[in-house]
């Protein structure tokens, strides 16, 4: 990625879903890998794309520059965004999930998978309640938390 080569970057990324789908027994999907994130601007509101997926044509995108400064992303965040993509695939067409929402299952199979793949110990995610019943992870306190 430091060497800014989008081709072998994709060729990693490809590798890397392959390999996993092939565990998961889950078709492979297709990923791009594109330079700068969009930016988003809305009234109240800035927000960057790190990635997405599309169920129907089963195709990750995945943007490898920050979307203000063009800056490559560090290679965590990367793989954090391909693996939360590819759970997003896992969803749907593993697990047979109409929709794949951003749930607590959701957020604890992507960190599973990034642990895993970096050879890292996983985090125990800590949660937080927000309004009409919802959860968000709290990192400060999962960045300081124990390892499973």
């Amino acid at each position: 990625m430091q060497a800014d080569a989008l081709a072998d970057v994709r060729r990693a990324s490809t590798e890397f879903l392959t390999t996993a789908s092939d565990f998961y027994q889950v078709r492979t999907c297709s990923v791009r890998v594109l330079a700068a994130r969009p930016l988003r601007v809305r009234e109240r509101s800035t927000t960057e794309l790190f990635g997405d997926y599309h169920p129907t044509t089963m195709l990750i995108r995945v943007w490898m520059r920050t979307a203000v400064r063009k800056e490559i992303t560090s290679f965590g965040t990367f793989l954090s965004t391909l693996c939360h993509e590819f759970c997003h695939h896992l969803d749907v067409h593993r697990l047979g999930f109409r929709d794949s929402w951003h749930t607590r299952g959701f957020y604890e199979r992507t960190a599973a998978l990034y642990h895993h793949a970096r050879g890292t110990p996983a985090k125990l995610l800590v949660w937080a309640p927000v309004a009409r019943g919802r959860w968000r992870i709290d990192w400060p306190r999962t960045n300081r938390g124990a390892s499973r």
